[in-house]
């Protein structure tokens, strides 16, 4: 009971101290509280046509202003832009001579009638994705609405030539509710509207992330299978920009390089250094770690794999092998002289690769003759020491015939003391066979450590050459992999416009 008197009296004082003040209205006031009320009576939610077959038509274009954010993970694109719509309202005309000369008014858009252009492939939570503005209206019917937008919507992210890569991101907008034969669609360019168009960026302010290549727009016409006698029109706004790839040149591409460089430098490092497989597992882990890096920016269940991160594992699957490879050849150096090396192996290494990889002064010791023709000439060294041989035989001038037929006990039997000094070239005897026994044991572990030696450095010069080729195998399948993946990832096919 009480809200009804409060309103009649506030009513009240409005005409009170309208009578009171006598205030005056501009033409424009007046020609706006003219129009409005007009649309009060006839209503805001028919379109305004003359019969309800007549087709209205709606020019539309957006003003992309900036590219705020591609969200490759979610596969988002936001963009800031102006909409701008332009459309005839029969029920908004006027005279400018009857009404003071006014030929444009700016009214609310909640006041009439507005068309229901949507953005189909939006990813947006928000509810409302404008920010209200005034309408202009000429005095011809002509409406200008200009909204100020913040687009969310769906983009298919390709990643194949990450960070150097080219996306395309497409925005469909139509009617909701309305199909062609009652609300047509046109790209605006210059106050009219056209089939094909582009994108209007006069108030681009350019992204430090992306370049933007081409932004074509084109009116399309849909039949959906809810509706297959109604064509609905959509003007599709496409934008192609190619990422700004300097920041990861310097945090992706630069350490790729560097530590591919690095990788080389395992297969010339010594067998025998620990340092060897230490460095490999180090470069595998560094690029474990970019590609994590390269992970981070890139959609989390992407259809295609980046060619970059095909290579970091490539680099990754060589740097295992060339591990793998490096304790082959550390086993080879350390315990290579178990049994001496075959003779296939030695007319294939020495006599092939070593020749085709400049090696030859390396193997040049081991051609002069094998193992077992080094072995067969020091054991069959036949030069005697103090009358006794060190090729096992222990005949000897000291040794015994027959008792007494050394010219030496027969001049001390002559002497006449035959047991005494008989007994002391016996003793003679016994030493010199002892000291003799001695040098042919030591000789012999001589001319086994010799062999051993010849055999381990044998080995150790095969591991060298494995090492050699396995440098160059490495350096093949790098050099290859960069002709092949860098023309690719640097120069992207663009939509439309080929290669870039």
């Amino acid at each position: 009971m009480r809200t009804p008197l409060i309103a009649f009296l506030l009513l009240l004082a409005d005409v009170i101290e309208g009578l009171t003040h006598n205030i005056q209205l501009s033409e424009e006031d007046k020609l706006i509280k003219t129009l409005l009320a007009r649309y009060r009576r006839r209503g805001k939610y028919g379109r305004p046509v003359s019969h309800y077959n007549e087709t209205i038509t709606i020019n539309y274009n957006m003003q992309l202003i900036q590219i705020l954010d591609l969200d490759e993970r979610n596969q988002v694109l936001t963009l800031n832009v102006w909409d701008r719509y332009i459309w005839q309202d029969m029920h908004m005309k006027w005279s400018p001579k009857e009404h003071g000369g006014v030929k444009k008014i700016r009214v609310p858009p909640s006041k009439i009638w507005i068309p229901d252009i949507k953005l189909y492939n939006y990813a947006d939570t928000r509810l409302a994705e404008k920010r209200d503005a005034l309408c202009v209206i000429s005095h011809t019917g002509q409406v200008l609405w200009m909204p100020q937008a913040i687009y969310k919507s769906s983009c298919v992210i390709d990643v194949v030539t990450f960070p150097f890569d080219v996306q395309e991101c497409k925005l469909k907008f139509g009617s909701w509710t309305y199909d062609g034969n009652l609300v047509d669609l046109k790209i605006l360019i210059n106050d009219t509207g056209h089939d094909e168009g582009e994108i209007d960026i006069g108030e681009y302010v350019k992204s430090n992330s992306w370049e933007i290549l081409g932004h074509p727009a084109k009116r399309n016409v849909e039949l959906y299978t809810c509706c297959p006698n109604q064509p609905f029109i959509d003007l599709s706004f496409t934008i192609i920009f190619q990422r700004r790839a300097t920041f990861y040149n310097y945090i992706l591409i630069l350490p790729c390089v560097l530590l591919t460089s690095l990788t080389l430098v395992l297969f010339w490092i010594p067998p025998e250094s620990p340092a060897k497989l230490m460095l490999g597992i180090n470069i595998f882990v560094a690029f474990f770690l970019l590609l994590l890096l390269m992970e981070a920016n890139l959609p989390p269940s992407a259809a295609k794999v980046p060619l970059l991160g095909t290579y970091y594992c490539l680099n990754m699957v060589l740097i295992t092998l060339s591990s793998f490879l490096n304790a082959f050849v550390v086993n080879l150096s350390f315990f290579g002289a178990r049994r001496p090396l075959p003779h296939c192996m030695r007319m294939v290494m020495f006599e092939f690769f070593a020749k085709i990889l400049c090696m030859d002064s390396l193997v040049r010791p081991f051609r002069d003759k094998t193992i077992s023709e080094l072995t067969s000439r020091l054991c069959a060294d036949r030069m005697p020491f103090l009358g006794m041989n060190l090729n096992g035989d222990n005949s000897s001038k000291w040794n015994k015939s027959d008792g007494r037929s050394s010219s030496a006990e027969g001049l001390l039997t002559a002497q006449g003391e035959p047991d005494q000094h008989f007994a002391q070239l016996n003793l003679i005897n016994y030493q010199l066979g002892e000291l003799m026994e001695f040098i042919k044991s030591y000789k012999g572990r001589i001319t086994e450590k010799d062999r051993k030696d010849r055999v381990a450095r044998e080995w150790k010069a095969v591991s060298l050459i494995f090492d050699r080729i396995f440098f160059l195998i490495y350096l093949t399948t790098i050099i290859t992999s960069l002709c092949v993946v860098l023309p690719i990832i640097t120069e992207p096919e663009i939509p439309g416009l080929g290669k870039s």
